[in-house]
């Protein structure tokens, strides 16, 4: 499996029709792009780990913590405090991650990931994290 951390955000550009960003202006050899005014999450280069999830037990969660299994998919169970992941963190699953560079940098694709962790439920000795599948 693969884990990305949310490490901030980007601005999304209007684009022409063939998938070019609109240029607004030149200014000392810079140049500058038409924004929509919106913003899309950033999230680190993939990162491999190991762990255990299970897609059962759904009847548990619900009434150990009131979890309706509509809403998640999956349970990732890790050792304490294992990976730096939170709420804001992408898992990949079956897949392998994707990768997009913006201003040189190198970003997972979010587009390529199978969950989202949906909750965090620590105890002593391990992390469960509640996970939601995205939708591709």
């Amino acid at each position: 499996m693969y884990y990305a951390l949310l490490v901030g955000t980007s601005p999304v550009y209007k684009l022409d029709k063939n998938g070019n960003k609109i240029v607004d202006y030149v200014d000392g050899g810079k140049t500058y792009y038409v924004k929509t005014g919106m913003s899309e999450p950033l999230y680190s280069e993939a990162v491999a780990f190991e762990g255990n999830i299970a897609f059962a037990g759904a009847d548990l969660l619900r009434q150990e913590f009131g979890i309706s299994d509509e809403n998640y998919e999956a349970v990732l169970v890790l050792n304490k405090d294992e990976i730096p992941i939170t709420e804001t963190s992408l898992i990949w699953y079956q897949t392998t991650p994707g990768e997009k560079t913006i201003d040189d940098k190198k970003y997972a694709d979010d587009s390529t990931a199978d969950y989202r962790i949906l909750r965090i439920i620590p105890s002593l000795n391990n992390d469960r994290f509640i996970l939601a599948k995205v939708v591709k």
